[in-house]
């Protein structure tokens, strides 16, 4: 359980009861990841979900990721999507590691693509949702592991 304070990128999230019972995989992993702390109710992905919880028209697209991520690709502003599924490593046999990222969609006319930024990266391994380090805490980690070294060797 992570606490209030704790900074999002050390909390290790699951729900064992929503695993057992729905299961993860590519028309469940954006509903689980909903019901992390990592989700963002301010997301396109909220109001789809909310809207159709009232709307059944709207429920059947909430059953298959094709048809929720392309409602999703419909609008513009903040969303979740899958941008890799688990790697096959041999025939039935895959990594189980889901990525998603948060990035927020600005529309363009056609036939210009949409503008993509991406704010950060999340893992669904097993049943486990991790924040993955941005670049700058990757790089500052390096760093502090660097001027670690020559410190170390002197007191040698």
């Amino acid at each position: 359980m992570a606490s209030q304070n704790q900074p999002l990128d050390e909390i290790n999230w699951s729900n064992p009861r929503f695993v057992q019972t729905v299961g993860i995989h590519e028309n469940s992993v954006l509903h689980y990841f909903a019901e992390s702390p990592f989700f963002d109710l301010t997301s396109n992905n909220a109001v789809i979900n909310s809207q159709s919880q009232f709307n059944p028209a709207m429920a059947a697209s909430m059953g298959t990721r094709q048809l929720y991520e392309g409602r999703l690709k419909t609008m513009s502003g903040l969303e979740f999507m899958i941008a890799q599924e688990p790697a096959e490593m041999a025939p039935g046999m895959g990594t189980g590691v889901w990525v998603i990222r948060k990035q927020t969609r600005r529309k363009r006319q056609p036939p210009e693509e949409d503008e993509i930024t991406v704010h950060s990266t999340y893992f669904v391994c097993g049943d486990n949702i991790y924040m993955a380090p941005t670049a700058a805490d990757v790089i500052a980690s390096r760093f502090v592991r660097v001027s670690y070294l020559p410190r170390k060797i002197s007191a040698d």
